[in-house]
């Protein structure tokens, strides 16, 4: 197994999870616009979804083409601000009192099928924001986490500059004695990518 294919397995993995997630991300803001539809022109609080969904699809699309160029850490700042959207929502459809609400939804288990409850029809549904709070959360994960075989290989690329660069500084020392020092495989060499299959193996 390359180098390479070491080190786009986990980084493809992830980018596949980011496009379920924003691909979720873009059917909420298909929903919100439908149930929002007549709540858009009364109250500015109801865009705060549809704005963050769609700066999160064109984020996405750009950061996923620069993943290894600070793209990653761009979508978890991103997938974290879910957090605020989802307990503002939460916030704004419990009209002030998401404790009192919560507990309101939860009393529905109590009632009997067809009981409304006194719940009048068309109320904002209170829990439906914490999506994107389970959405955020996901992300955030993904962008976060650092798969074994990837820390390895970088661990043993910081390994050989820094061994290349010992090698260099003593040979530098005395230019008529030379350097006839074993040096190690060098990065994108055949050698190299035994020696890194090697380390993988023993793990």
């Amino acid at each position: 197994m390359t180098r390479e294919r070491l080190m786009s397995q986990p980084a493809n993995f992830s980018k596949l999870m980011v496009v379920s997630l924003l691909g979720a991300l873009s059917l909420l803001l298909v929903e919100i616009r439908f149930e929002h539809r007549e709540a858009l022109a009364e109250a500015w609080q109801s865009w705060i979804p549809l704005f963050y969904c769609g700066v999160m699809l064109a984020l996405g699309a750009a950061a996923l083409t620069r993943w290894q160029r600070g793209g990653r850490q761009v979508l978890m700042v991103g997938f974290a601000a879910a957090f605020l959207i989802g307990f503002l929502g939460l916030w704004f459809h419990s009209k002030g009192h998401p404790i009192s609400e919560v507990f309101r939804v939860l009393a529905a288990w109590t009632l009997r099928p067809g009981d409304a409850g006194a719940i009048k029809m068309g109320t904002p549904p209170v829990l439906a924001p914490l999506a994107f709070v389970g959405l955020g959360s996901m992300g955030v994960l993904v962008c976060s986490w650092r798969f074994p075989v990837e820390q390895t290989i970088q661990s043993l690329d910081s390994a050989q500059d820094t061994h290349s660069e010992g090698v260099v500084e003593a040979c530098s020392l005395d230019d008529d004695l030379g350097c006839d020092r074993p040096l190690r495989p060098l990065k994108g060499t055949p050698a190299f990518d035994e020696t890194i299959g090697g380390v993988i193996q023993r793990m």
